[in-house]
């Protein structure tokens, strides 16, 4: 039977990746995918779409707090989180980016994932980063270099970039044939899709956003005395 190609953005700094990279791989075995693991900057997104991040507001950091506790309880995957919450995932990134085409991209993808999600260790430290690499049998030689190269930061912003182009706003995100499904919870939307057991939403989707917009969110904000 014929196999799927699903593009996969994340952000290593979103739990929500964690969780969805520590499925994908038994996942695609049984919908027979075949992944392509793209690395972006969420940051990046948020500052395009001005939308904010669930570490940047107080109730949405209290909420997302629960919520991936529960959600990891309820996959039966470890939990720690990372020593500090955000934190800069620029290097973690790039070394992904340096193999995101490799048959390992996905496997490194998740042991990076899984150091700093559900081991507690800082992937702002160049020993974990090397660590990930050798557990997947891939090159650290000269690591620091490698991942502050040009062309490693223009992979990086081009994968950003085409993620945009996509209609991407959060993380994770599967892109499969233009359309594009978002969280690890929707993983089985994906799922149906592949085997049609859902139809397309299109252009029933498109009739819905055309309809006329009847009042606007005012500007100021609610008062709160």
């Amino acid at each position: 039977m014929a196999r799927h190609v699903v593009r996969l953005y994340f952000d290593l700094i979103s739990p929500y990746s964690y969780l969805a990279l520590t499925q994908a791989e038994s996942f695609g075995e049984r919908h027979r995918i075949d992944w392509q693991v793209r690395p972006i900057l969420y940051g990046a997104i948020l500052d395009v779409t001005g939308l904010v991040g669930p570490a940047e507001e107080a109730s949405k950091r209290q909420y997302t707090a629960r919520d991936i506790i529960r959600a990891a309880d309820q996959l039966g995957v470890p939990l720690i989180g990372p020593p500090a919450h955000p934190f800069n995932p620029l290097m973690a990134l790039r070394t992904v980016c340096l193999y995101q085409d490799h048959p390992h991209a996905l496997q490194l993808a998740f042991e990076l994932a899984d150091r700093c999600w559900g081991q507690g260790r800082p992937l702002t430290e160049h020993t974990v980063l090397e660590d990930a690499l050798r557990t997947t049998a891939l090159d650290g030689v000269d690591l620091a270099a490698r991942i502050t190269a040009p062309t490693t930061k223009a992979r990086l912003k081009a994968n950003t970039d085409e993620a945009l182009a996509a209609g991407v706003f959060g993380v994770p995100t599967f892109l499969w044939q233009g359309e594009i499904f978002w969280g690890h919870d929707r993983m089985g939307h994906l799922a149906d899709r592949l085997t049609e057991r859902l139809d397309s939403p299109e252009p029933r989707a498109q009739a819905w956003v055309a309809r006329p917009r009847d009042a606007e969110r005012p500007s100021s904000p609610w008062p709160r005395s």
